[in-house]
């Protein structure tokens, strides 16, 4: 898996959004569109991490046995 190298910036009242938002909130999504997305096994829970910008990788702690 290739590693996410994500830099975070917040944003301020002074920095405008340079999205379209009104082009996104119209956009409908299609049912073809959820198929690129694969499912998430339990497999992939046990390798998972939460990543925070300035903090050390931390598990995610998912209690399999509540999962339906």
């Amino acid at each position: 898996m290739q590693e996410n190298n994500a830099v975070f910036v917040t944003t301020s009242p002074e920095d405008p959004i340079r999205s379209n938002l009104q082009r996104v909130d119209a956009h409908v999504i299609q049912p073809e569109e959820y198929e690129v997305i694969p499912a998430i096994t339990d497999a992939d829970l046990v390798h998972a991490v939460n990543r925070t910008p300035g903090q050390p990788d931390q598990p995610v702690v998912v209690d399999l046995s509540q999962t339906a």
